[in-house]
């Protein structure tokens, strides 16, 4: 099997991953592996939720893990080089079959 070829001009850059909210059936085992197996810092627990950062990070949290009935991705968010990647990145998926609608949020004053 082929790997696909790489675009390396997408029209939009994204920069890095910034957060992902993941739903796990057993927050106690979830827990103990993302801090005492991977090593993040849990900065916040909440009622079923989870929150941690990596060592070197400066935001309060990048992975939220939910109490769930099953195990779900439930958003990826990705950081943008700049605001109108937003836009690229909107006509790009817009144009693309998708199983439910893309939502993009800017948390970056326009």
């Amino acid at each position: 099997m082929s790997l696909p070829t790489t675009n390396h001009e997408p029209g939009f850059r994204i920069t890095r991953a910034s957060h992902v909210v993941l739903t796990v059936c057993d927050l106690a085992a979830s827990r103990q592996f993302y801090e005492k197996v991977i090593g993040l810092i849990l900065t916040a627990e909440e009622g079923d939720a989870l929150y941690f950062r990596g060592v070197e990070e400066a935001c309060h949290h990048s992975l939220v893990l939910r109490k769930g009935e099953g195990a779900v991705c439930a958003r990826l968010g990705l950081r943008v080089f700049q605001d109108d990647d937003l836009d690229r990145l909107k006509a790009f998926f817009e144009a693309q079959v998708k199983p439910k609608p893309l939502t993009l949020e800017s948390y970056l004053a326009k």
